[in-house]
């Protein structure tokens, strides 16, 4: 790919994303959403492989399809409403639909189908862009409809993502498809307070994109595509593998690192609302990805290879020098709990 296309594509991405969180006319989100998925095709096409394209077909058809529905809904509410604003949104039927559309492009349950097959079928980078940046603007509209939006749904699609993520990631020996349930799960977290506390839903998924990050940095840094590659990680930087344990622990929700801060606010929001069955259903599902993290971490900390390896570089790609961006990530990712009782 040329220089050109290199700007090009990353700046539609970026901006069309930003449009869509400031957008309020609803052929204008809608627009924004088209270019954004138009110049993320290209960008999981990039490898010339036929697993590349698959993906790349697999995701232009399933967000072509939300952004189909999503434009159907706009105007049936517009016809009854003779508004195109995204806050003028009355008719319930619409707003079912458009929510059931953002739940495909967020890949929540039972729309999860796509993610975990795209994740695979990518590279290391333009996977943590898939399940990071571009849940950016989905989640931006439905905070703008957070009030409108029925809230079973929302419940009931939290509930299946946060099973159905730990169910599917138990078996997994890929590391972006363990990766992807791990986006399901958390997008599951993320739904349950849209409703009821909005601001909690925004600090879950910034919490978890903090965290997702600098795993997948390190994972691209080590060129680890399976679990069996992270158990080799020990022998060749020590440092390393102690950083991503910390940091996967904390994307499981452990106390004290960070990522117990937005579970403990959930659960402690959803009981407040008198919602302790459902809250009771999440903790106790919630175990299911725990397991799924804890054998990362028992793999990438407490095992060693069979073989002690002697060789300066491994067979595959071995990136020296680590992205700075990664150390202040995963620090981030695991120190900020003492910072809960001040959001």
């Amino acid at each position: 790919m040329n220089p050109m296309s290199w700007l090009m594509i990353p700046t539609s991405i970026m901006l069309s994303t930003i449009l869509v969180t400031t957008s309020t006319h609803w052929i204008m989100t809608w627009t924004c959403l088209e270019i954004n998925t138009l110049s993320m095709v290209p960008m999981i096409a990039k490898p010339h492989h036929p697993r590349a394209t698959e993906a790349a077909t697999k995701y232009m058809l399933t967000q072509t399809l939300a952004s189909m529905t999503i434009l159907f809904a706009a105007t049936m509410n517009a016809l009854e409403t003779s508004q195109w604003e995204m806050t003028s949104t009355t008719n319930h039927l619409a707003t079912t639909l458009i929510t059931l559309a953002l739940m495909m492009k967020v890949a929540a349950a039972p729309f999860h189908f796509w993610l975990p097959e795209v994740t695979q079928g990518v590279t290391t980078m333009t996977g943590l862009s898939i399940l990071t940046w571009q849940k950016l603007a989905p989640m931006s509209i439905l905070l703008t409809l957070s009030d409108k939006i029925n809230q079973i749904i929302l419940l009931l699609m939290a509930m299946m993502s946060i099973t159905i993520g730990g169910l599917g990631g138990l078996n997994q020996t890929q590391t972006r498809k363990l990766m992807a349930f791990s986006s399901i799960a958390h997008t599951g977290w993320i739904l349950s307070t849209m409703t009821i506390a909005p601001n909690i839903s925004m600090l879950t998924l910034t919490v978890y994109i903090l965290s997702t990050t600098p795993i997948f940095l390190m994972l691209h840094s080590t060129s680890s595509s399976t679990v069996k590659d992270i158990g080799t990680m020990w022998t060749l930087s020590p440092q390393l593998a102690s950083i991503l344990t910390l940091t996967i622990l904390s994307l499981s929700g452990l106390p004290p690192l960070t990522g117990f801060m937005p579970k403990w606010l959930i659960l402690n929001k959803m009981i407040m609302f008198n919602m302790v069955t459902e809250a009771t259903i999440m903790a106790l599902t919630s175990v299911l990805s725990l397991y799924m993290y804890l054998r990362l971490t028992y793999i990438s900390s407490m095992t060693l290879p069979p073989n002690t390896n002697t060789m300066t570089t491994k067979w595959r790609t071995n990136h020296k020098t680590q992205p700075t961006p990664t150390s202040t990530l995963a620090i981030t990712s695991t120190l900020m709990l003492p910072m809960t009782p001040t959001l």
